[in-house]
């Protein structure tokens, strides 16, 4: 009986233990939740910002820093393209893929492109493949 005993008494433990974790993962998976959808929140506003940027910028017909060609604010033949990359690392082939995936696209399009690079990764690797 006593073994008994010892065993019913490290199972309750072990229970309390179980019951210990499972309130602190219920704890950290509502906070981590708070955070997801604060982030959501921030990015819908990022989206945003952006959207109204680049409807500015293709209104304009240009960007505010860039001089004016000479030839109108787009001549006929010039396809323009914006070639959106990263600035940061640990995003595996995505900048290559996208700036090599533009330029077999623009390749196929009649007209000289004018390309506009979105991101520092992509833009070099943009130069690289030309």
């Amino acid at each position: 009986m006593s073994e008994t005993t010892a065993s019913l008494r490290r199972k309750i433990r072990g229970a309390g233990d179980l019951q210990s974790v499972v309130r602190t993962m219920k704890t950290l998976a509502a906070s981590s939740i708070g955070q997801y959808e604060e982030s959501v929140r921030a990015l819908g506003h990022y989206y945003r910002a952006v959207e109204l940027g680049l409807s500015v910028c293709l209104r304009s017909g240009q960007s505010a820093t860039a001089p004016r060609p000479a030839g109108g604010p787009n001549r006929a033949g010039v396809v323009q393209a914006i070639v959106f990359g990263s600035d940061q690392g640990l995003v595996g082939q995505f900048n290559e893929v996208v700036a090599d995936f533009a330029v077999k696209a623009l390749a196929d399009l009649p007209g000289a492109p004018r390309v506009q690079a979105v991101g520092e990764r992509v833009h070099a690797r943009l130069l690289d493949v030309g």
